[in-house]
């Protein structure tokens, strides 16, 4: 099991979208090219370099008119709520050796590359649109220089009352996921004392073909956890090899003599009872690739 491994992931998105012949239509953007503020002025005034900023004047006015949702480009969300998990420290899926955001390092970050339409694959963001204004790249890069923080740094989960839920993130519950897609992705509530993981608490199995788990044709599948980001909690779990077309069991302990919990000793809230305890499970379908 490998643990603590960063990267970041952002506007892969939309070179995602670039491959797929999605573009976007300046929905968000003034006659200049610069984002809106929530009140349609100027967001080239506003822009700060947080995520939260970031995220509500870029990402979620420009980004999601093709990264949202589960058909989102190579499963790259970015949605408030799934984009940071699906954007820092973790790999391109165009170009693995790089992250899509690599904290500290804007000119290693395929995002920036995409960006500033330096990237060696596919073309400038947004698609065929009017590129961002170079200040507004730089704010992005200088968000990614500070540290690509979500903004929650310096709030541990000993200072909260809540129990950690876990979200996937990737794939959506109850939603297909393409065979092609590397990761699935699950955020907390809470910061996790992630050095339980190393008990082996996270299971991947499929279900042998007949879609159901209880009849013991059941098959383990190897896996790997990573965790990309501390607080916010990120875990990447990633299969050793490709995974076949069928329907699969994630499952992470909350019950047991051991369970993933917080740095309070409580487990996961798994079942979403509002109290400690419960298994965190996830099912799925793999598709074909066509």
């Amino acid at each position: 099991m490998r643990l603590a491994s960063f990267g970041a992931v952002c506007l892969i998105g939309a070179m995602t979208c670039a491959l797929s012949g999605c573009a976007g239509d300046g929905t968000g953007l003034d006659t200049n090219g610069r984002p809106l503020d929530g009140n349609g002025g100027d967001g080239s005034d506003t822009l700060q370099p947080t995520f939260q900023s970031i995220q509500e004047q870029v990402f979620t006015p420009i980004c999601t008119a093709c990264h949202a949702g589960a058909a989102a480009p190579l499963g790259l969300r970015l949605e408030a709520g799934a984009s940071y998990a699906l954007l820092v420290n973790a790999s391109s899926v165009e170009v693995p050796a790089l992250m899509r955001v690599q904290p500290g390092n804007p000119d290693a970050s395929y995002l920036i590359q995409k960006l500033e339409g330096t990237a060696a694959v596919g073309g400038r963001m947004p698609l065929n649109g009017t590129p961002l204004p170079q200040a507004t790249i730089d704010v992005i890069r200088q968000w990614i220089t500070d540290g690509a923080t979500d903004g929650t740094a310096g709030v541990s989960s000993d200072s909260l009352s809540e129990v950690a839920k876990l979200t996937a993130v990737l794939p959506i519950s109850g939603k297909a996921m393409s065979q092609s897609t590397r990761d699935i992705v699950v955020t907390s509530s809470v910061e996790l004392d992630t050095s339980l993981l190393q008990a082996g608490l996270v299971t991947l199995r499929a279900s042998g073909g007949d879609g159901e788990f209880d009849s013991g044709n059941e098959i383990l599948v190897p896996v790997e956890v990573t965790v990309r980001s501390q607080l916010p909690t990120v875990l990447a779990i990633t299969p050793r090899s490709m995974l076949a077309a069928d329907t699969y069991e994630l499952r992470i302990a909350g019950d047991g003599p051991v369970a993933l919990a917080d740095f309070q000793a409580r487990a996961i809230d798994g079942d979403g009872n509002s109290t400690p305890g419960g298994d965190f499970v996830l099912r799925f379908t793999v598709e074909t690739t066509r």
